[in-house]
């Protein structure tokens, strides 16, 4: 039998509402709790890996009952450049996996009114005609290197909409492009390819070399966001 939708009020937040940053210290949560704070907010739910991990069901569904959010902003994935992607691929899909679960379902069975997650452009099709539209998405074979991290985030998107569908819910799903800023990841190993790119430039001047080793054709195109401008 169907379940039957959750009737919802409209509760608009305001500067005491509880708001839970998912990821608050990583490049998009640590700019998010920057312009919260900016705009007044001050009731920010904020936890640590060590204090709450979220790959952990019952410390997530302790963390929801203990501190009941008005907001839940998920920026929280294990992320990664091109070699991390396609070193660890079972990581990056099955962690992603744990977190969207967690977080997402807890938010659902402590009706939390509003919710956004935070995506990527990696889930579009790799030959998706340019500029990518909306419509794209599941329309073709993803980029192979890091296909299972899109995977997660599709199936975090769909979780998102089918709460919507079954539960009357509305629960945002936003797609930023390449992003870059404050608390970025400039390890080479794991990094994404601006930090990446201004890390190797910044060694060579330091160093003297008059080459520096690119990866690619150079033919692709990128659209960088900073992440405060998100």
């Amino acid at each position: 039998m169907a379940s039957k939708p959750i009737l919802l009020m409209s509760k608009q937040l305001d500067i005491n509402s509880k708001i839970f940053v998912a990821g608050h210290l990583g490049l998009v949560g640590s700019a998010l709790v920057r312009e919260l704070r900016a705009r007044g907010f001050r009731a920010l739910i904020l936890k640590t890996h060590e204090e709450c991990d979220l790959e952990d069901r019952d410390q997530v569904r302790e963390l929801f009952a203990a501190e009941k959010p008005d907001c839940v902003i998920l920026a929280a994935a294990k992320v990664g450049g091109i070699l991390a992607n396609n070193t660890y691929p079972y990581d990056f899909i099955a962690r992603n996996l744990r977190i969207e679960m967690n977080v997402i379902e807890e938010a659902h069975k402590h009706n939390v009114q509003h919710l956004v997650f935070l995506g990527s452009s990696c889930i579009y099709p790799k030959m998706a005609p340019q500029p990518i539209a909306e419509s794209a998405l599941l329309t073709g074979p993803l980029e192979p290197t890091n296909r299972p991290y899109a995977l997660a985030k599709i199936v975090g998107i769909e979780l998102c909409w089918s709460l919507n569908r079954q539960y009357g819910r509305r629960y945002f799903c936003v797609m930023p492009s390449n992003l870059y800023g404050r608390e970025d990841n400039f390890d080479l190993e794991t990094s994404h390819v601006l930090p990446a790119l201004i890390r190797k430039f910044v060694e060579a001047k330091h160093s003297g070399a008059t080459e520096v080793e690119i990866w690619g054709t150079g033919t692709p195109r990128r659209e960088f966001l900073f992440s405060d401008d998100l």
